[in-house]
This record gives C-alpha cells, structure tokens and sequence, in this order.
C-alpha cells in the first residue's frame, strides 16, 4: 500500500527515475510519546529519512516478474509509478504503529500525513508481502494520463496485463496499488530451489523430503528445517551437501521418494537408508547406514506386524506404502 516518502517514476520507453520526497515530521529514532517503537534496522532508518530505497532486498523473483510487467507496459504505451517494494519488519511495524496510533496523539497524527496512508496497513509479520520481498506498491496510467488503478480500484485490462507477468492483485478494492507474485511463490525460473525461496515447488520438495524420512512442514516456505533436511539429504546420499535442490539432488529425490524397490535381509544402498529412516520416523530403533542387517530386519517385522501385513522381514510396494503415510 501506499506510505514511502519518495517515489521513482518508470516509463514504458525506459527507466527514468525521479523523486518526490516529503520532510520528515519525526526523525527515525522519535517515538512520539512511546506511541511509535524505536526503529534500529539502519534500512528501516533510511527508508524513513526520506531516501529512496526501493528495490533493496527484493527476491529475484519479483524483479524477473516486475521486468515482464514494465515491458507488457511499454507496449501499450502505458507509464508505471513504483511507490514501494521490500519493507523491514521494523518499517512495517512503524507504518502499522502510526494509522493505530494518530488519533491519540498529535506527533503520530503528523507521521501519518507526512507518509500519506490511509486507515489501514497490514499488520507487521515477517511472512508479509513486503517483508518478503515478493511485493511492490505502484500506480499505472495509461496513454492519456488516467489512472488505471488506485487505493480502491483496478481496471480489468491491467489485471490481465499484470497476470501475463505472473502478477496479481490481492486487494483490488481496498489496496489496489499493491501488486504481489502470482500465488505467493518465489521460485525462480531456472527450478533451483534454495534457502529462502517460496511456494508450490517448495511444497513438493518437503513432501518429497518426508517421503525419504525427513521430517519437515509442508508450507511451502524454504526455511531452515527444510535448509537443514536438504543438506543432510545430500550428505547421506553422496551429494555436494550445500543446501541448493538442482539437477542432482532433484533427480536423486524424485527417484528415493517413489521406490519400491523390494528390499529384504543383505540389501543395501540408498533404498536402505530411506527405509531405515522411515522406520526410525515410526519410532523404531534403527541406525541409517544403508545395510539391511537384523536390526533392520527385526523393525520390519515390528512394522509389518503392527500394521497388518504379512511379517515376513520383505520391503514391497505395501509395506513401502504404509511407511509413506
């Protein structure tokens, strides 16, 4: 939404960048009474004092998209305005703090002008839009200067313009300057998937990861559970253990997380390992070294037992199915 103190234009025939900037009615460090919390993030301080800070920090993702977006622009000889991009959580916060707070206090009332915003603004969080890097805030007109979107609109054309550049608005009516990743997600394009990223590929890959008996939440967000999972994913099984699912670690996974490959007493390999952990995942003793041996044999047997399968120590497509669930 709205609320930068300063502004960079950007034409369809090119970047071209200016600024608007609004005197600051409180420095960064003023709390107006205790009503505003200290900000101590040194880009949360810049963005406050006025200076254009837009696209630091950004995910990759939402510059390939913003890049389609501006040349889709172009061609229809329409102008866009970007206000704002990534937000700290401390920027965030001190928005948020000021719409709640200006009417108890004068001081607040003069940040809220000063910034421009509305009555509302999303409640800080570190999994926001703007914290995360996958939104931007800006206002496209078209050929003869009129406004295609606002604070309360969004014209249809550009909603389709925007979706081609895997865009989207989620709040067309009530913040319509605000444009996010289509679907939240932050996968870049060349299927990499590493530490940080976002969306339904990376629900795959946790889905995959707890197939090979790891265990990991399935939000769809690459944090540092599925990070640490990954990289033991890799070391066990032989790979470079640095945390990045590419050509390797994706196809190592794809084929680990379906197997059902028969397995028995003397086998051994990566099938193993999954088994063992998968096992271990039932709350069964077991060491994942890759060697069916008669510990491994005898928790097989626990497992098949308590699940009504045939005990007979041999790994199949049901006993496979039952551990994957």
């Amino acid at each position: 939404m709205l609320g930068k103190k300063s502004m960079i234009a950007v034409t369809c025939t090119g970047l071209m960048f200016s600024s608007l900037m609004i005197a600051n009615s409180a420095s960064a460090t003023e709390t107006c009474g205790g009503y505003l919390s200290n900000m101590t993030d040194p880009l949360a301080i810049r963005m406050e004092n006025g200076e254009k800070v837009i696209w630091d920090n950004v995910d990759p993702v939402l510059i390939q998209k913003r890049d389609k977006y501006v040349s889709l622009l172009k061609q229809k000889n329409w102008t866009i305005t970007f206000n704002s991009a990534y937000r700290p959580y401390q920027y965030q916060r001190h928005l948020y703090e000021i719409v709640q707070n200006a009417s108890k206090s004068s001081c607040v009332a003069a940040e809220k002008a000063a910034h421009g915003l509305g009555t509302e603004v999303a409640k800080p969080s570190n999994t926001a839009p703007h914290t995360r890097g996958i939104a931007f805030d800006a206002i496209v007109k078209d050929s003869a200067g009129n406004a295609l979107n606002g604070r309360t609109f969004v014209n249809s054309q550009l909603k389709d313009v925007a979706a081609q550049a895997g865009l989207s608005f989620p709040l067309p009516t009530t913040d319509g300057v605000h444009h996010i990743v289509a679907g939240g997600s932050t996968t870049p394009d060349d299927g990499v998937l590493r530490l940080g990223d976002q969306g339904p590929e990376v629900t795959e890959l946790q889905q995959q990861l707890n197939k090979v008996g790891y265990t990991v939440s399935t939000d769809g967000i690459f944090g540092s559970g599925t990070d640490t999972a990954v990289k033991q994913f890799q070391s066990a099984h032989a790979l470079v253990s640095d945390g990045i699912v590419g050509v390797a670690t994706n196809a190592k996974l794809d084929t680990l997380s379906t197997t059902t490959t028969v397995l028995r007493s003397g086998s051994s390999g990566d099938e193993v390992k999954v088994l063992q952990r998968l096992l271990t995942k039932k709350g069964y003793t077991v060491t994942a070294d890759g060697i069916f041996g008669s510990g491994t044999d005898t928790a097989v047997k626990k497992f098949q037992t308590a699940n009504s399968l045939t005990s007979d120590g041999i790994v199949g497509s049901a006993t496979w199915s039952k551990l994957r669930q």
